[in-house]
């Protein structure tokens, strides 16, 4: 997916018609297309990363207390108040921990959330956001310094960085080289725009060369501004539009099938009855009404049966004949009940107290040709093959 970097211009200049300067990365961050347009003609690749301008953000270099989460959040703008001459109250402050120290950075709130609102109207979803100083490429040993017509960006380190004027040099570049010392001074200083070298050298000090080539890829983020309330959005319905619309299409898919699957049972149980009541009519053709194919075959059989001399070991008196000569002649039988061809006995429960008992009566049933099973007091018998 491609990424838009958009260089903002100062809060108090930003505006819909406001001109400002943008990058297309690629996956792996290489500038592919560079421009300059207001907000409604910039493009729209997918993923927004902001620069804030340099003016804007104040990077202090602080010690944190040892805390985290929002005993964090809320101890950083009293670490912050000390490098401030506005009122701490309107300030922003996020951090990010560079070793035993960390990085402040100091923005005004109210413009912030301003500015993140313009662009959310202009369907601009931002993702991240850093200060315009860490955009600058990071050289071991350099710093970088950006031109400008309305001011000039620094940054001299990992985390560091400043808005300079646009003198000749900049007077906040060379107060940045007297407090750096000379164990922390730059090798050289690679200054991005039109500048007399010599004369820069002589008065900074150190020497003040051009880029060797022009940038071909961007920086990563180094300090990340869009943090608590200003974080991105979990919930945004252009991030979800393809979710929902597999999870839309796969409702459907699986509706569709419901229905062709319960159709071809449908059609599966017309074939199957059709050829049960062929069959009911084949074997007893002065069937006039079929209602319930099978229970009308098997009423049938049992008339057959019956006619013939014989009964079916499934029903009420076979059953209870055959238990009756299994199970020993006491008492112990409380009642009986036939239903769905199975013949359900109650027995006193004293008389089922010992598990060998149960056992036994089993094995004499099952000698019999039944099929028993325990519920409490109460014996299920059947005839062996019939059922589960």
């Amino acid at each position: 997916m491609k990424t838009l970097r958009l260089r903002l211009c100062p809060f108090a200049e930003l505006g819909a018609e406001s001109a400002m300067d943008f990058e297309v990365l690629d996956e792996s961050r290489t500038i592919v297309q560079r421009g300059r347009g207001v907000l409604g003609d910039v493009p729209r690749p997918g993923r927004v990363e902001l620069v804030i301008a340099a003016p804007d953000v104040l990077l202090v270099e602080a010690a944190l207390p040892a805390l985290s989460g929002a005993r964090l959040r809320a101890a950083l703008p009293a670490v912050a108040e000390p490098h401030m001459l506005a009122d701490i109250a309107s300030a922003f402050v996020v951090a990010a921990r560079n070793g035993p120290r960390a990085t402040l950075a100091v923005l005004d709130r109210a413009l912030f959330g301003r500015a993140l609102e313009l662009l959310r109207r202009a369907k601009l979803e931002p993702a991240s956001a850093t200060p315009e100083q860490l955009a600058l490429p990071l050289e071991s040993a350099r710093w970088r310094l950006r031109l400008g017509a309305a001011y000039s960006v620094l940054r001299t380190g990992a985390l560091s960085g400043m808005a300079c004027s646009a003198g000749n040099p900049p007077v906040e570049a060379q107060l940045a080289l007297q407090q750096a010392g000379e164990g922390n001074r730059p090798q050289a200083i690679v200054v991005e725009g039109e500048f007399p070298s010599r004369d820069w050298t002589d008065a900074l000090g150190v020497p003040v060369v051009a880029p060797d080539a022009p940038e071909g890829s961007a920086e990563p983020v180094a300090l990340e501004l869009l943090q608590y309330e200003f974080a991105p959005r979990l919930a945004s319905w252009r991030g979800w539009r393809v979710p929902a619309a597999i999870a839309a299409l796969l409702a459907l898919t699986w509706l569709i099938g419901l229905n062709v699957d319960a159709w071809l049972m449908r059609r599966e149980e017309r074939s199957l009855r059709a050829h049960m009541e062929a069959a009911l009519r084949s074997a007893f053709p002065s069937t006039t009404v079929i209602l319930d194919p099978v229970a009308q075959m098997r009423r049938g059989v049992a008339d057959l049966r019956a006619g013939a001399g014989a009964s079916d070991p499934r029903d009420f008196l076979p059953l209870a004949v055959t238990l009756a000569r299994a199970l020993p002649a006491d008492d112990s039988v409380r009642a009986l009940e036939f239903r769905d061809q199975v013949l359900r006995v109650d027995f006193d429960p004293r008389a089922l107290d010992a598990p060998r008992r149960r056992d036994l009566v089993l094995e004499q049933i099952s000698g019999a040709g039944l099929t028993g099973r325990f519920s409490d007091a109460t014996l299920s018998v059947r005839a062996k093959g019939d059922g589960p």
